[in-house]
């Protein structure tokens, strides 16, 4: 099918109904039956009046078409009804000629006029509709956060202004459109006329029998294809709907945006986790598996000219590096299991002093030389935990906070409840942490190096597991300074949440 031109002008299309013409007809008729008394108490010159009244509001309430009506119908009326001699179209009185050619003249000039304004206003009322229209689709297109939301709000607003079928085509993987969303009850298109569409539409809107083809074009291509079920659409219209389709252009140009800035994230995440675990294995776990075998080689091969103190040195150096060991191996399952969000709680009854005095056996090493205080107040119930994760997670503390803390320096643990939640403190006495890095400590790969006594780069994994573990219990962890001005408080806030049955 051949396209369908358009009108390109910027004036509105009047499109003039029947009912119009005989609404003019209707008020000639009425302006006459109102001049016939009216005639008996003045002059009849002054009855064009009254018609003039008529034609003013035909044209203020119509269009040019019927105001013209209306003017050559009055003037008719007037010379035959009012003008000697009566009930003919003759013109007895050469005055009166040259009243009825003055009323023609000013019947025809108040009613162009009159139809000029009316078309004004309507333009106007027109023109603030379109604003209004588009202001709220761009509204909607800015709140807008996936592409889905996008073309369904397209349908939705095409729809409510047009009050005409409409449906949407997206490219597949192919490049070929593919029926993407409709409306309700709209008519299936012929796949010939939606592929002429498809390869014209880009450069300017396509029209085919009863559709109108508009594009949704954006840097990288032809994003999609609006079809409106309406060929002969008004110039305005088409324009607002241009606009419509530009806008939804830009959004579907953010959302690719945001998604393409998304995937960059993920990549350069996924490249900082592979760095991290190949650092992992090549550093934190290869350090303790060299002392392990450095310790257990000695034993083999000069075990007999050891001394006994020697030998047990030795063999608490393997213990240590391998908790070590378990601990690093620990800390890379659970973050695995946390970033895969397959960490299941197993809850349970728990004593908060099994669950303190359990971690901090785990660390004899590294809490050595430290002095670790615990005051957990009488109050404090048993919790309704996973004791194994609220354990690991005490562990990453403590290790972190023996790492920072001087050589015989003390870490407090506190423990008291709140209003619905119990509060978890272990204070150290190391450097500090800046206000500025009391959020990041808890990302992944953030490692801080100043205060740190250990001789081993961690990885970083160790606050981010702790987070983790409290945030699937509902809680939250947070760092902030030590109210005896040194070193640094981390809180842990746990939901007493409670369960249908008490413990006996």
């Amino acid at each position: 099918m051949s396209s369908l031109s358009h009108n390109s002008g910027s004036e509105p299309a009047f499109t003039e109904q029947p009912k119009a013409y005989l609404s003019a007809v209707a008020i000639v008729f009425v302006t006459a039956l109102l001049a016939f008394p009216a005639h008996q108490l003045m002059p009849h010159a002054n009855l064009s009046l009254l018609f003039l009244t008529g034609i003013l509001i035909i044209s203020a309430r119509t269009g040019l078409g019927p105001s013209l009506v209306a003017s050559v119908l009055s003037f008719l009326t007037f010379n035959f009804l009012f003008t000697p001699p009566y009930y003919t179209f003759e013109v007895a009185d050469d005055g009166d000629v040259a009243t009825l050619i003055f009323f023609l003249l000013m019947a025809a000039i108040t009613g162009n006029l009159a139809a000029r304004m009316h078309q004004e206003i309507s333009k106007r009322r027109t023109s603030l509709r379109h604003i209004s229209t588009l202001y709220d689709f761009t509204r909607r297109m800015s709140s807008a956060a996936e592409a889905e939301d996008i073309l369904s709000a397209v349908v939705v607003h095409f729809q409510h202004f047009l009050k005409r079928q409409v449906v949407i085509f997206i490219p597949s993987e192919a490049g070929l459109p593919v029926l993407h969303s409709q409306t309700d009850g709209a008519p299936t298109i012929d796949q010939e006329v939606i592929g002429r569409a498809w390869a014209k539409v880009e450069l300017k809107p396509y029209f085919s029998g009863q559709w109108s083809f508009l594009p949704l074009s954006t840097d990288w291509g032809l994003a999609g294809m609006v079809a409106i079920q309406d060929s002969l659409m008004e110039s305005e219209n088409l324009e607002l709907c241009r606009s419509l389709c530009r806008q939804a252009a830009i959004a579907l140009h953010r959302t690719q945006l945001a998604a393409d800035l998304e995937h960059a994230r993920l990549v350069s995440e996924t490249e900082q986790l592979r760095s991290a675990l190949l650092s992992s294995v090549s550093h934190d776990l290869r350090t303790p598996l060299s002392s392990i075998i450095g310790s257990t080689t000695s034993l083999l091969e000069y075990g007999e000219t050891f001394s006994s103190d020697n030998r047990k040195d030795l063999l608490k150096t393997v213990v240590e590096e391998a908790r070590r060991l378990d601990r690093h191996i620990q800390n890379l399952l659970d973050m695995t299991r946390l970033g895969q969000g397959a960490l299941t709680l197993r809850r349970d009854w728990v004593d908060l002093h099994d669950i303190v005095a359990s971690a901090i056996s785990r660390l004899p090493e590294a809490l050595k030389e430290l002095s670790v205080q615990i005051n957990i107040a009488h109050d404090v119930p048993l919790l309704w935990v996973h004791g194994v994760l609220i354990e690991q997670a005490l562990v990453n503390l403590l290790d972190n906070a023996a790492r920072f803390s001087p050589a015989n320096g003390k870490i407090e643990i506190h423990a008291h409840c709140l209003a619905e939640e119990i509060e978890i403190k272990l204070c150290d006495e190391g450097p500090g942490i800046p206000e500025g890095e009391r959020e990041k400590i808890f990302d992944m790969f953030f490692t801080a190096r100043q205060g740190d006594r250990s001789n081993f780069q961690g990885t970083g994994l160790g606050l981010a597991i702790v987070r983790g573990m409290v945030a699937a219990h509902g809680g939250s962890v947070s760092a902030d300074s030590n109210p005896s001005g040194q070193g640094t408080c981390m809180s842990i806030r746990l939901p007493l949440t409670m369960p249908e049955k008490t413990p006996a």
